[in-house]
């Protein structure tokens, strides 16, 4: 995805349209939250406007009181207790991460931060023993995505079996004609709702490419039509629409 900054207009648009009041809102993105020049601002807009901010972070850069003052709950990435693994799978200086890590225990409890870890297949039971130890409030343990987009974005940690032919990755078409109408829990139930940088609403985070898809309705249609968006294609929240006809319909040639 596009690495820039979501316009300070354009997040607290997005902040104030929530109607549900108590909500949490994500501020996440591509790459560390953190480094938004406007992303503690950000966080206290959520407080002031009778919401929850969280945030999941790579604790290369704690500012363990601002967290503990604004967070409830905060999110960190980690996915090993091994130096040379973390430098493998691209996660820089972890000493530094875990002394951080130290500070922003002693700051808010442990009880309020949750441990974000994606399995690659690194080995997981020292990592798993040392945060029961440890008394997190919680630990997320996400495969990475197997949908084509991530494919596309990291084809380094994926089974070869699992990446898509360059053909396919590489083609302009925007979706796919799969013959056959679909659609997902995301799309008609609020659970969720990402905005990109540019502030589209999507139905999840899970879409990294946007191509082909105008607004969450657009997509809808798309998928009851038989057409899959690059970013929707192999999600496994994808399901059949089940037929709803009634006997007279289905007699009508």
């Amino acid at each position: 995805m596009a690495q820039q900054d979501m316009a300070w207009e354009t997040f607290t648009a997005i902040v104030d349209a929530i109607a549900q009041p108590g909500s949490t809102v994500s501020l996440q993105g591509e790459g560390e939250p953190t480094l938004h020049p406007h992303f503690w601002d950000m966080a206290r807009y959520v407080r002031q406007r009778g919401h929850q901010p969280y945030s999941i972070v790579n604790g290369s850069r704690i500012d363990a009181r601002r967290i503990a003052g604004l967070f409830t709950q905060i999110g960190i990435s980690i996915d090993t207790l091994d130096p040379a693994t973390a430098e493998q799978i691209g996660r820089h200086n972890l000493p530094k991460v875990l002394t951080n890590l130290e500070d922003l225990c002693t700051a808010m409890g442990p009880k309020r931060i949750v441990v974000m870890t994606v399995d690659l297949g690194q080995p997981l039971a020292e990592l798993k023993a040392w945060v029961a130890q440890r008394g997190f409030g919680r630990h997320v343990v996400q495969p990475l995505m197997r949908k084509t987009d991530y494919a596309v974005g990291y084809p380094q940690h994926l089974p070869q079996s699992t990446v898509l032919p360059p053909v396919r990755l590489q083609s302009p078409v925007s979706a796919r004609a799969v013959n056959q109408p679909l659609t997902c829990q995301f799309l008609h139930q609020n659970i969720m709702r990402y905005h990109t940088v540019q502030g589209m609403a999507l139905p999840c985070c899970f879409i990294k490419n946007t191509s082909g898809i105008e607004s969450i309705e657009h997509l809808r249609n798309q998928l009851a039509h038989g057409n899959t968006p690059i970013g929707c294609l192999g999600c496994s929240e994808l399901r059949p629409v089940a037929a709803q006809t009634t006997p007279l319909e289905r007699a009508v040639p």
